[in-house]
């Protein structure tokens, strides 16, 4: 479009200059042969009597050529423009040694008295009207006004009809060309959409430009290698906590064989917490796992079912659905990430409040509770793996620091986001916010 509209900006400028200077070649041979005619009249009526000057003005008249005897130039009226760029090119021509005064000017609009009666003829409408005025030897001006026909639109029609076929033929190869380009481009941008979700893609075909080519075969080959990756990493981290449940649970047999109460308590507590350790370092590896299937979910019986949970176990929770959504997810990871923002918001606010509602495309899941808030300068890193706000780390104020993380990473993956903010009356406001169906 933008190349369209350059074109036809230079292409009107070219029509535009192109009228221009076909109305001052007209004005030029009009006023050529105008200035003939209107000293030839002269030299006749300065040399003839007066009975006969109306015959002789009759005859040198002509339909678009009007001629009167006048006490004053045609061309000095106010609004007579003079047209230097002729008067010396004309002058030159019909220079003689007793050459008489004559003037040209371009007339825009009716003629004003006295000469109304006599000049307001203009036929075709055009009110520019090209005047020469040429002196008589009583101090009279025979003047006279030609009818210029107006700008040559006439000569437009094929530049425009130029104009429009180029436009048409630049479209079409450029619509060709930006269609090579582009529709590897789109492919290129939907897998890199559906390698952020997790999902599965299709190499993109090389076809295009050279440098087209060249990234839609290195984006295909950094996607197998990141998906290769994140395969190992899952692999790694289930045989590893494998391993180490095996190891915590030899350790906890040998455990119950020591006989101090203060050992074996502190023992068992750290025992307990490599065990929550190894939970979460698995719960963060099933989050970056997308292997479970997408479905169709009613959100509200989602949340319903995650609330009831919540109340099992103890936990005070509560639902507002003002508007029902169907989405497009994998239920265990979602139903897994709200959990663990509820059980934050119970744990640090005494009760999570979640409110399902949002617009006719998206679905925003709030869960809001009483607790102090998160500052403004800590609400990005506490998404971050290991981060707890609460800093003694203890295991009876808090947990691994992996809830949220696991969290963001599991909504992300079905297509989301999650944020965090302040409600004006204090606490904490998670939004989640997932494209509706």
């Amino acid at each position: 479009m933008l190349l369209l509209l350059a074109l036809a900006v230079v292409q009107s400028l070219s029509i535009w200059l192109f009228i221009e200077e076909r109305s001052d070649s007209i004005h030029a041979a009009l006023a050529k042969d105008a200035t003939s005619r209107v000293l030839i009249t002269a030299h006749m009526l300065d040399v003839s009597e007066e009975d006969r000057h109306a015959a002789i003005i009759g005859m040198a008249e002509s339909f678009d050529f009007r001629l009167s005897i006048n006490d004053s130039a045609l061309s000095d009226m106010p609004n007579a423009i003079p047209l230097k760029f002729l008067n010396k090119h004309i002058h030159s021509v019909f220079a003689t040694p007793n050459q008489r005064s004559f003037r040209l000017a371009l007339v825009e609009g009716e003629v004003m008295p006295p000469l109304q009666a006599d000049w307001n003829h203009d036929e075709d409408g055009d009110p520019s009207q090209l005047a020469v005025s040429a002196e008589l030897q009583d101090g009279r001006w025979l003047n006279a006004r030609i009818d210029t026909g107006g700008p040559p639109w006439q000569w437009a029609w094929p530049a425009l009809t130029s104009m429009l076929l180029t436009g048409a033929a630049v479209f079409i190869v450029v619509w060709i060309l930006v269609g090579r380009i582009s529709r590897p481009l789109w492919m290129l941008a939907e897998n890199a959409e559906k390698l952020g979700l997790g999902n599965p893609i299709q190499p993109v075909n090389s076809s295009g430009p050279d440098e087209v080519r060249r990234l839609s075969t290195t984006f295909d080959k950094m996607a197998d290698r990141i998906t290769r990756l994140l395969a190992e990493r899952s692999t790694m981290l289930a045989a590893l906590g494998h391993d180490l449940r095996s190891s915590i649970t030899a350790m906890r047999l040998r455990l119950e064989m020591i006989d101090d109460a203060e050992t074996h308590e502190r023992m068992g507590y750290c025992l307990d917490e490599m065990q929550s350790l190894v939970e979460s370092a698995l719960a963060l590896a099933k989050g970056a796992d997308n292997a479970e299937p997408l479905a169709s979910v009613d959100l509200g019986q989602l949340l319903s079912q995650l609330v009831e949970e919540l109340r099992e176990t103890g936990g005070n929770g509560s639902l507002t659905v003002t508007e029902d959504f169907v989405v497009q997810i994998r239920q265990a990871s979602l139903k897994r990430a709200l959990r663990n923002i509820a059980d934050n918001a119970i744990r640090y606010g005494g009760e999570a409040r979640i409110i399902l509602r949002g617009t006719k495309d998206t679905a925003m899941i709030i869960i809001e509770d009483d607790g102090p808030g998160i500052p403004q300068h800590e609400r990005e890193r506490i998404f971050e793996p290991f981060v707890r706000l609460e800093l003694s780390r203890s295991r009876d104020t808090g947990g691994t620091g992996l809830g949220l993380s696991i969290a963001k990473m599991a909504i992300e993956s079905n297509g989301g986001s999650l944020t965090v903010e302040n409600q004006s009356k204090g606490g904490a406001r998670f939004v989640v916010s997932l494209p509706a169906i």
